[in-house]
């Protein structure tokens, strides 16, 4: 009989351990989900900020300042600022990858490991 306790309190200690171990995966897979909203969220603001950028960038070239700007939109000289910077960075960030691809495509790759080796 002492057997029989003893596999029984293995068992439910088993059981216990399994419990856990489901209980985790359930909150780390919630956790994961919760994470991708905020990833895309992040995303999202990021794509709004350089938007705003672009919009108040384009006011800035009809001749007004950009306190003048924060004046009219009622957003602080900071987040115009930070917007406009933004929508440069995103223009600048988008321009590199333009040349780099060009480059990339208008340079062949040499024949085999490029090195010269003589006979």
């Amino acid at each position: 009989m002492a057997t029989t306790k003893t596999d029984s309190r293995s068992q439910s200690a088993r059981s216990r351990a399994r419990q856990a171990m489901a209980d985790q995966l359930a909150r780390a897979k919630q956790r994961e989900a919760k994470l991708t909203a905020v990833f895309g969220a992040i995303d999202a603001r990021e794509a709004a900020e350089t938007a705003l950028g672009d919009a108040l960038r384009e006011l800035r070239d009809t001749g007004l300042q950009q306190t003048e700007l924060a004046e009219m939109t009622g957003l602080s000289a900071r987040e115009v600022s930070s917007a406009i910077k933004s929508a440069e960075d995103n223009e600048n960030k988008s321009a590199e990858d333009t040349n780099t691809a060009n480059e990339a495509s208008e340079s062949p790759a040499p024949p085999g490991d490029g090195e010269h080796h003589n006979p």
